[in-house]
């Protein structure tokens, strides 16, 4: 994966995301933080989840490895409280990590990148897996929260790669 295709994955991953979050602010409270016992719990708990999970890897990728107390502590549907606390802290993790790709080089993009796992545990990985784990990992979850809304009778909005390829292209 090169610097152009992180880009473009992470391009493709904001967009997705802020559709889920823009469908979860359409939601009553009661629903947004309905436990459904799937993923983490709720919608809430499940974009909590995600941005949180972000949060970890951009902090890894500039050489720190939080501890798993300090990571969740801070990324809780308690400590964001509600859906604009949690937009405004998961904005401050886009933007910073915008920054950080935006000076990123193929040669680190490609090269081994030492961390600790939430464990403790060391581990390494490629700085591009790492980040294109990042957004599968986005995925996943964000297919969970359609999913969630779904259920609610509620027509979600479509996250799918192929809706972000095809968004600029009208109908002839």
């Amino acid at each position: 994966m090169n610097l152009q295709d992180i880009r473009h994955l992470f391009d493709y991953t904001e967009w997705a995301n802020d559709l889920a979050m823009e469908a979860a602010d359409e939601l009553p409270d009661e629903d947004l933080k309905r436990d459904v016992g799937i993923s983490h719990g709720s919608i809430f708990g499940t974009l909590t989840h995600m941005a949180g999970a972000e949060w970890i890897w951009l902090e890894r990728w500039h050489g720190r490895s939080p501890a798993k107390a300090d990571a969740w502590s801070m990324w809780t549907p308690e400590s964001c409280g509600d859906l604009a606390t949690l937009n405004d802290r998961w904005q401050d993790v886009v933007d910073q990590r915008a920054q950080f790709i935006a000076e990123l080089g193929e040669e680190r993009l490609a090269a081994d990148l030492p961390f600790r796992l939430l464990s403790g545990d060391p581990s390494s990985m490629r700085l591009g897996d790492q980040m294109q784990h990042v957004a599968n990992h986005a995925t996943l979850h964000r297919g969970q929260v359609v999913g969630m809304i779904r259920q609610l009778g509620i027509d979600p909005p479509s996250t799918d790669l192929l809706f972000y390829l095809r968004r600029d292209i009208s109908p002839k």
